[in-house]
């Protein structure tokens, strides 16, 4: 198993704009979770800042995930909120954030 986070930056005022666009999520994205092999996938919000975290079973598995656009209003929507949308060049719909830390337990 694999995770990764990214982080956004809302335009002010959208946070609520947000939350309301996943809820819910639309149903082909969940689909398109599934598919992709994202066993776990949480978003969280302080104010304009959204983080994710997402396990996903395999790289390439993932990278034909975000490769692939099932709702493309609802991801304009998504973007259009964004102040700051930094991505990777190999993962068009986020940028990971470098792990610093992790306590897996005993």
């Amino acid at each position: 198993m694999v995770q990764a986070a990214f982080h956004l930056v809302l335009k002010p005022e959208m946070g609520e704009r947000y939350i309301d666009l996943h809820t819910p999520v639309p149903l082909e994205i969940i689909e398109q979770l599934e598919q992709g092999g994202i066993t776990d996938f949480s978003i969280f919000r302080d104010g304009d800042h959204i983080f994710g975290v997402l396990n996903y079973e395999s790289e390439s598995q993932l990278k034909i995930f975000l490769a692939q656009d099932v709702s493309p209003i609802w991801t304009q929507e998504i973007i259009a909120l964004c102040e700051y949308r930094e991505v990777d060049s190999e993962l068009p719909l986020l940028k990971r954030l470098a792990r610093v830390f992790r306590f897996e337990g005993f």
